[in-house]
């Protein structure tokens, strides 16, 4: 078991009632499964709204997803019910290789907030909408954890700072995308003052020492970095100036919401420290998505969000270390169940 909220790897169980952890112990007890104990994984950075158009020819990131690019083509050109039966069958996905929680940045307004919501309908995932105001407002969706901004390069001069100040206001968070493809918009997403920020591949450290200097959570997403590529964000770096680095998935028109191959990328070619990729992916996403008094660890009191994985099936058997193994060799066929 990977346990409590300093992922120690022991020899244990865990005691469920009614939807909580009421017992973490260690030694060998009568259980109804056995396996690898971990917490569900946590995905700070979704957009799950293009499901329904999956691995789209190669091209840039601007005629992949940049105003008038292809998504934005797409998603106006597909049927409502679609859209909202895919994005459910992505919420299915993560659920099924071990997500439980997850934040999307919503795209289409009210209305694309409204077709999130039907698509968690019967659902048991926790969600953190961030949304995006009308053409004709600055306001986003009631529902809406935050606002969640795409560059500030794609809006017109002035539109996020109002957005921005009514979200704040409002007490809802910030998040926006910045340094993707470029620096050239890093600086104008700091002098908002956001609560996160995605990306940052191109920052260079001085950008990251100022966003360690606001507080502000960072969000990578390595596989949709590859896939458009833009290269890999400075994770390391980021971490030598505390900030706190969450992991995405990013669209699901250009991967899966996996997060264990996430995981294997970031261990094998950033960090090399598998105990920090596992927390990145369940406790430090929690933190940043403020849900981590509820999930995110395996502890006494938070939800029982956890998965057992079959430390005995081909591909895990032989391990040496449960946790590195989960981290930089699972696959979702070693899942035995998630709770």
């Amino acid at each position: 078991m990977i346990a409590g909220e300093e992922f120690q790897t022991i020899d244990g169980y865990i005691s469920v009632r009614d939807g909580l952890i009421i017992e973490v112990g260690e030694g060998k007890v009568d259980s109804d499964m056995e396996g690898i104990i971990c917490p569900t994984l946590v995905n700070a950075h979704s957009h799950i709204g293009d499901s329904a158009f999956k691995d789209p020819p190669f091209a840039p990131l601007e005629d992949l997803v940049g105003p008038g690019g292809l998504k934005h083509r797409l998603l106006e050109a597909t049927p409502r019910e679609e859209v909202i039966k895919a994005m459910a069958e992505s919420i299915r996905s993560m659920k099924e290789t071990g997500t439980s929680a997850f934040a999307d940045f919503r795209e289409g307004g009210r209305l694309g907030v409204e077709m999130l919501l039907e698509a968690l309908d019967g659902h048991h995932a926790i969600s953190r909408i961030l949304g995006r105001p009308d053409p004709d407002s600055f306001e986003v969706h009631p529902a809406c954890w935050g606002v969640g901004i795409s560059s500030t390069r794609d809006h017109p001069s002035g539109w996020a700072e109002e957005v921005s100040e009514n979200a704040r206001r409002a007490g809802r968070k910030i998040a926006i995308h910045a340094g993707e493809a470029s620096r050239e918009d890093i600086s104008e997403a700091i002098r908002l003052d956001p609560d996160m920020i995605v990306h940052l591949t191109q920052a260079t450290p001085e950008d990251l020492r100022e966003v360690a200097g606001l507080g502000a959570s960072v969000v990578v997403c390595p596989r949709s970095n590859l896939v458009t590529g833009v290269g890999l964000p400075p994770v390391r770096k980021m971490l030598e100036l505390g900030i706190s680095v969450g992991v995405g998935t990013d669209n699901v028109m250009l991967n899966s919401p996996n997060l264990f191959r996430e995981m294997e990328i970031l261990s094998k070619m950033h960090l090399l420290d598998d105990r920090q990729v596992f927390m990145m992916c369940t406790l430090i996403g929690a933190e940043i998505l403020g849900i981590e008094k509820r999930v995110g660890s395996i502890s006494v009191g938070k939800e029982a969000r956890v998965m057992v994985i079959d430390g005995g099936s081909v591909n895990m058997r032989g391990s040496m270390d449960p946790l590195a193994s989960v981290v930089r060799r699972a696959e979702t066929t070693d899942i035995l169940a998630v709770f």
